[in-house]
C-alpha cells in the first residue's frame, strides 16, 4: 500500500533544512517529541554520500487482533537511509524486528525550495503477507506514519521558527 506525505516549512533555506534534517541533537528532540524511541546504529558519510542506520520503536501499540498474529505488541525496526548531499533526494528502507519477511517498507524522500520555505516529501510503499489481516495492519501502519509526520512538521517548524529552541 502505497502513501506520501509532503510538509512546507517556512523560513529555511534548503542548504540549512538539509543539514538540520540529518542533525541529531534535532532528530533526538524530534523523536521524543512524536514518541519514537530512536538509536543511531550507524552513520557512515563517504564524501557527499551519507548512509544512516537507526532503530527506531514508536511507543505505542499495535491493534490487539494485529498483535496476537503477528506476536508482538509493538513494531520495532531498523530505518536504512541513503542520501547524497546536494541532491536534496534519498531513499529509505525499514527492516522489521519481527517478521522481517511478511512486514516490508521501502521509498524516497525529497526536499525542495518554495520561495521563503522548503517541502519536504515522504513517497512510501508498506507491505504486510500475513493472511486475513495484511491489509488492515497496513492501513494501521500508514495512519501512523502519516500522523507522526504530521506531529513531525509541527515540531520542526516550532523548531525552526525558535532558532533550534523548543
Amino acid at each position: 500500500m502505497q502513501f506520501q506525505v509532503e510538509h512546507r516549512f517556512n523560513g529555511i533555506t534548503l542548504a540549512d533544512y538539509e543539514k538540520l534534517y540529518f542533525d541529531e541533537a534535532f532528530n533526538g528532540a524530534l523523536c521524543s517529541s512524536v514518541k519514537l524511541e530512536r538509536e543511531l546504529l550507524k552513520m557512515d558519510q563517504q564524501g557527499s554520500k551519507l548512509h544512516r542506520q537507526v532503530r527506531v520503536c514508536p511507543d505505542r501499540e499495535l491493534p490487539a487482533p494485529a498483535a496476537k498474529v503477528i506476536g508482538s505488541s509493538k513494531i520495532i525496526y531498523t530505518e536504512h537511509c541513503d542520501y547524497t548531499f546536494g541532491t536534496y533526494r534519498g531513499t529509505w528502507k525499514t527492516l522489521s524486528g519481527i517478521l522481517p519477511d511478511k512486514i516490508s517498507s521501502n521509498g524516497t524522500f525529497s526536499f525542495r525550495q518554495d520561495g521563503n520555505a522548503v517541502v519536504r516529501r515522504v513517497d512510501g510503499d508498506v507491505k504486510v503477507n500475513i493472511f486475513g489481516i495484511g491489509g488492515i495492519v497496513e492501513r494501521g501502519i500508514i495512519a501512523d506514519v502519516e500522523k507522526s509526520y504530521a506531529q513531525a512538521a509541527e515540531f520542526t517548524q516550532r523548531w525552526i521558527s525558535n532558532g533550534g529552541k523548543i
